[in-house]
C-alpha cells in the first residue's frame, strides 16, 4: 500500500490539458490573504499546473491588509522557528524574483526582561535555539540602549536580541505572492465568493460560485475569519474565533528622522516588552505600538462564531477602544517617554482569527479527504511564507518536510466546544507576552468533557493534573499539604520530592496510573494483517503478543510509534500517544484501500485504561483476575483478554 499514492498526493505533471480551464482545477484555494496567496505561489512554482485561487472580494481583504507586519525568527516552541526562518528568507528572495517590493525592513528586535526571572526565560530560550540557523543572543542594558536610545533603561535587566527580525508591508507582500503565483501559471479570481462545497463520490470536490461550479482534486481552506463558515459547508466545526486587536501609530518623531539619516536609513529595532504586554516598532519616522490587553479587558467577537461574519465585512475595521489599552499605554510612556509629547496619528482595530492556543491549523483533517486547512493564523504575516511552502510540499509529496504536529488540525476534536474555545482563546491572547515556563499548565477551559472514570478518585487523592488532548491526567500526587499548582520557574520544580516518592513506590511496591488519554484503535477484518504489515517497519506480533512498531512515511521518515497487540488472526489493538491520536488515526484511515473488508475504529473514548505497575503488580493482578499471571505463564509482551 505504501507504494501507491496516498490521498492528498499531487502529481506535478498531471492535468496539463486543463491548465487554463476555470471549470476544472488540480487545486482550488479559497482565500486571498497572505497565506492563501503564498500557498498558490508555492504550488504553482513547484509545478502544479492548474492552481485556482478564489477571493471573495479583493486580495488582502480580511485581516491581512491591516496587520502590523511584524516578522521574527523567534518562537517559544522549537519547530515553528523553522517556519519563521523560511518566511523571512523568502521575503528577500521573492522581491527579486517577482520585481515586486514587499517593504521588508530588517531592523532586528529586542525582547526586554525587567527581572532576573524574565532573563532566565531568555537563557532557557537560548538552550532551545542552538540548532537553529538564525542569530539570537543575550544582550546587556548598555547594548540595548545603544541600539535604541529612546528607551528609558530604568528597571530593565537585559534582553534577547534577534538581529534578523523586522517588519514588512502585508499588502505588498501579498501582491508579490500573487504576482509570483501568476508567473508560474496560477489563476487568481477576485470578487468570486464561494457559496458551497461538496465532495463527490470519486473524492474530488465541487466548489460553487456565482460564476458556476469548479471541480477540483484538492481544496484548501485559507479563508481567514471566514474559515469557520467555509468549513461548515463541508461539515467541519473549526474552533476559530476573531479577536479584536488594536495598534496605534504616532506622528513623526524628529529623533527618528535624524536617526535614519545618520544610520543610512536603518530603523531602530522592534521592542517587545513582556512586563507591559505590547510591541513597538518604527513606522516611517514614527512609532507603531501594539498592546495585548489582559484577559479582563480584551474583546472576542463571539457573535461571529455563532452567526457568521456580517455580510459585506471585508476591508472594514472595528471601532477603536483606547480605554482597554490604558495600562499598556502607561507602560509604553514609561519605557518611551517621548510618546508623552507625541501625537497619536491613527488607531487601527481589526479582527485576527485565533485558535484556542493561537497556533495555526495547517494540514489535512481525518474527517475528509483531499481537503486542506491553512487557518487560525494569529501571526499570519510572519508565518505566511513558510506556511505556504510547508503545505504545498505536503500536498505534493504526501508528507510534510518536517514535523509541526503542534499545528496539526487534528489536535482538536469534539471536546473543543464553544466554552473551551472562548475561555482558552481569551487566556492565550491575554497571556501573549507572559514568560513561558517548562511544564507549565494553563487552566482556562478545563476540565473539558474528556475526563476518565478515574478522574474524581485521583483528584480526591491529591492529583495535580496535566492537559493531554483534552484529557486531565495525573502528573503527580501532592500529599500532606504539598503544593499541586503549576510550576513557574526554570529551576528544580516543587514537585521533585513527590515524584521521587512515586518512583520509590513503583520500584519497591506497586502503583496505579491512569493511561486513558492514550490514543486507542481497533483494526479487524479480512486483510487487516496485510494492510498493517505494509504500514509499519516491523514484523507484526504473533497472536496474543505485543510489540512496538513504527509507521514510516513514503520517504522513510518515522511518522508514528504504535504499541500493537495482536488479539486474533486479523484483529489488532493499537495504542499511540494522546497528542497524536487523530494524527495517527488519519494516516491509517487515509491509506485504507477502496473496497477493503477490514475496519478501523478509534476507541479512545470507549475504553478507560489503568496501568498496574511495579514490583508487586503481578501479585495485585492475580487477586483481581482468574488468569495465571506468573512470569512463566504470562511472560513479558504477552496479551490476554
Amino acid at each position: 500500500f505504501l507504494s501507491s499514492k496516498p490521498n492528498g498526493f499531487l502529481d506535478k505533471h498531471e492535468s496539463v490539458e486543463t491548465r487554463h480551464a476555470k471549470d476544472n482545477a488540480d487545486v482550488v484555494i479559497i482565500g486571498g490573504g497572505c497565506v492563501g496567496t503564498s500557498v498558490a505561489y508555492h504550488l504553482a512554482k513547484f509545478g502544479v499546473k492548474n492552481v485556482v485561487l478564489l477571493e471573495k472580494t479583493e486580495l488582502t481583504a480580511g485581516s491581512t491588509w491591516h496587520a502590523a507586519g511584524l516578522t521574527t525568527y523567534y518562537h517559544p516552541g522549537i519547530n515553528l522557528r523553522k517556519l519563521h526562518w523560511e518566511s523571512i528568507k523568502l521575503f528577500a528572495s521573492i522581491e527579486k524574483e517577482t520585481d515586486q517590493e514587499v517593504g521588508f525592513h530588517s531592523t532586528g528586535s529586542v525582547r526586554l526582561a525587567h527581572s532576573k526571572e524574565h532573563f532566565n526565560e531568555f537563557k532557557y530560550m537560548m538552550t532551545r535555539h542552538q540548532w537553529h540557523e538564525a542569530n539570537q543572543q543575550l544582550v546587556d542594558t548598555d547594548t540595548i540602549h545603544q541600539m535604541h536610545p529612546l528607551l528609558n533603561m530604568e528597571g530593565i535587566y537585559g534582553g534577547l536580541y534577534t538581529p534578523g527580525d523586522g517588519h514588512t508591508d502585508p499588502y505588498s507582500l501579498t501582491m508579490a505572492f500573487a504576482k509570483g503565483a501568476r508567473m508560474y501559471g496560477a489563476t487568481l479570481l477576485q470578487d468570486t465568493p464561494v457559496t458551497g462545497t461538496k465532495q463527490r463520490a470519486d473524492g474530488t470536490w465541487e466548489v460553487d460560485t456565482p460564476s458556476g461550479k469548479i471541480n477540483t482534486k484538492q481544496l484548501v481552506n485559507a479563508a481567514g475569519f471566514h474559515a469557520r463558515e467555509l468549513g461548515q459547508m463541508a461539515g467541519l466545526n473549526l474552533p476559530l474565533v476573531p479577536i479584536h486587536h488594536q495598534y496605534l501609530v504616532s506622528a513623526s518623531i524628529p529623533f527618528l528622522e535624524n536617526w535614519q539619516k545618520n544610520e543610512g536609513g536603518r530603523q531602530v529595532p522592534a521592542i517587545r516588552d513582556l512586563r507591559g504586554s505590547y510591541y513597538v516598532r518604527q513606522e516611517r519616522t514614527g512609532l507603531l505600538i501594539g498592546p495585548y490587553e489582559g484577559q479582563d479587558k480584551m474583546k472576542i467577537q463571539e457573535d461571529w462564531y455563532d452567526n457568521g461574519v456580517p455580510k459585506g465585512f471585508g476591508k472594514e475595521l472595528y471601532e477603536s477602544d483606547l480605554d482597554r489599552l490604558d495600562k499598556c499605554i502607561e507602560h509604553v510612556m514609561d519605557l518611551l517617554p517621548i510618546i508623552q509629547e507625541t501625537d497619536i496619528q491613527s488607531v487601527i482595530a481589526g479582527p485576527i482569527t485565533y485558535s484556542p492556543d493561537i497556533l495555526p491549523m495547517m494540514g489535512p483533517t481525518h474527517h475528509l479527504t483531499n481537503y486542506w486547512l491553512a487557518v487560525g493564523f494569529g501571526y499570519g504575516i510572519a508565518h505566511s511564507g513558510g506556511a505556504g511552502r510547508y503545505l504545498a510540499r505536503w500536498m505534493m509529496n504526501g508528507e510534510p518536510d518536517y514535523d509541526l504536529i503542534e499545528c496539526d488540525p487534528d489536535r482538536y476534536s469534539t471536546w473543543t466546544d464553544r466554552k473551551f474555545l472562548m475561555e482558552k482563546a481569551r487566556e492565550s491572547y491575554g497571556m501573549n507576552t507572559t514568560p513561558a515556563f517548562p511544564k507549565e499548565e494553563r487552566w482556562a477551559g478545563r476540565p473539558t468533557e474528556r475526563v476518565s472514570g478515574a478522574y474524581e478518585e485521583t483528584k480526591a487523592r491529591g492529583a495535580a493534573f496535566g492537559f493531554h488532548a483534552g484529557w486531565e491526567q495525573p502528573h503527580f500526587f501532592a500529599t500532606n499539604g504539598e503544593r499541586k499548582d503549576t510550576p513557574v520557574c526554570y529551576t528544580r520544580k516543587h514537585y521533585h520530592d513527590a515524584v521521587g516518592r512515586e518512583v520509590d513506590l513503583i520500584l519497591n511496591g506497586v502503583g496505579v496510573a491512569d493511561l486513558t488519554p492514550f490514543g486507542k484503535f481497533i483494526l479487524e477484518g479480512p486483510g487487516a494483517t496485510k494492510f498493517l504489515s505494509s504500514m509499519v517497519a516491523n514484523t507484526l506480533p504473533k497472536q496474543n503478543r505485543v510489540n512496538i512498531s513504527h509507521m514510516l512515511t513514503h520517504n522513510g521518515k518515522v511518522y508514528a510509534e504504535l504499541t500493537i497487540s495482536r488479539l486474533g488472526k486479523d484483529r489488532y489493538y493499537m495504542v499511540t500517544g494522546s497528542g497524536s491520536e487523530l494524527h495517527d488515526y488519519r494516516w491509517l484511515k487515509h491509506h485504507i484501500p477502496e473496497g477493503a473488508e477490514f475496519k478501523l475504529r478509534n476507541v479512545t473514548e470507549e475504553m478507560g485504561v489503568l496501568a498496574v505497575t511495579g514490583k508487586y503488580s503481578r501479585d495485585v493482578m492475580t487477586k483481581l483476575t482468574d488468569s495465571a499471571l506468573s512470569h512463566v505463564e504470562f511472560p513479558f509482551w504477552n496479551v490476554v483478554k
